[in-house]
């Protein structure tokens, strides 16, 4: 069952918000919370709000202002510092994107090449050997040097 409302409950609230105890009411008032179990339920709730406040700042432990600040500045150099790594990261990636892009359409572009390279292979005696001929060297060569250009790179870029 659902309890009326006083019309005195705003008063109450509006002396117990301003910092009021309950004993330190006018006798109007504490005679009409002796009688009505509205307000006397606030004041309770109050009470109780007011024990829990109590105990509970009692009880946090409050750092030292020097280990706050220091946190608040180390808080302040990495936001700083990812800041001003987000344009090397957006770099990074993009510079990986590029290289896997290229040795993927490298292996499609040789992929038929070094297909027919294998199959013109010389049998002599139990071995198989692969022939080469001067142009497949030297397009190999210019790969590996170009894959060895980009991991460099790469490297380089990660070390900053």
């Amino acid at each position: 069952m659902k309890q009326q409302a006083c019309e005195n409950e705003s008063r109450i609230l509006e002396a117990l918000g301003q910092g009021a105890a309950p004993e330190s009411l006018q006798e109007p008032m504490r005679s009409h919370l002796a009688i009505c179990p509205s307000c006397a339920e606030i004041v309770s709730a109050y009470k109780l709000f007011q024990i829990d406040s109590q105990y509970l700042c009692a009880a946090a432990p409050v750092p030292d202002a020097g280990r706050v600040w220091w946190r608040a500045r180390l808080a302040a150099h990495r936001a700083a510092a990812n800041q001003a790594l987000r344009p090397i990261m957006i770099a990074e990636r993009f510079a990986v994107a590029i290289g896997s892009g290229a040795v993927i359409a490298l292996l499609v572009i040789a992929a038929p090449w070094l297909a027919g390279q294998m199959v013109n292979r010389k049998l002599f005696s139990d071995t198989i050997l692969y022939s080469f001929s001067l142009s497949s060297l030297i397009v190999s060569s210019a790969v590996i040097c170009l894959l060895l250009m980009a991991g460099a790179l790469y490297a380089l870029w990660t070390e900053k």
